[in-house]
């Protein structure tokens, strides 16, 4: 999926989010704090948010952040029941080389 499917998919979540709630948009940015002509563009997939304000909308739309962006088909990883940690340091990397 490119980053211009995934963003229109994004704002169409967004759209149906606030259609949920009954509000407008100028209701919706209004309750987020955000300046409607920026959250119209949001919901247009003209701009792409932060993470920050991604966060603002789906609190202020009162739905979670997985709800808006969890756009592709299939199950996802539940990362916090892996029971990992990270790579170990002190080791260089190994790289394929060619000989000729």
């Amino acid at each position: 999926m490119s980053p211009e499917t995934f963003r229109h998919r994004v704002a169409a979540r967004i759209q149906r989010a606030r259609w949920r709630l009954g509000w407008t948009q100028a209701d919706a940015a209004h309750r987020i704090g955000l300046t409607f002509r920026y959250f119209a563009e949001v919901e247009r997939a003209r701009r792409n948010p932060t993470l920050d304000v991604l966060l603002s909308i789906a609190r202020g739309l009162k739905v979670k952040v997985a709800d808006l962006v969890d756009v592709e088909p299939g199950a996802r990883v539940d990362l916090e029941s892996l029971k990992l940690g990270p790579p170990k340091t002190g080791r260089k990397p190994t790289h394929a080389r060619s000989r000729r």
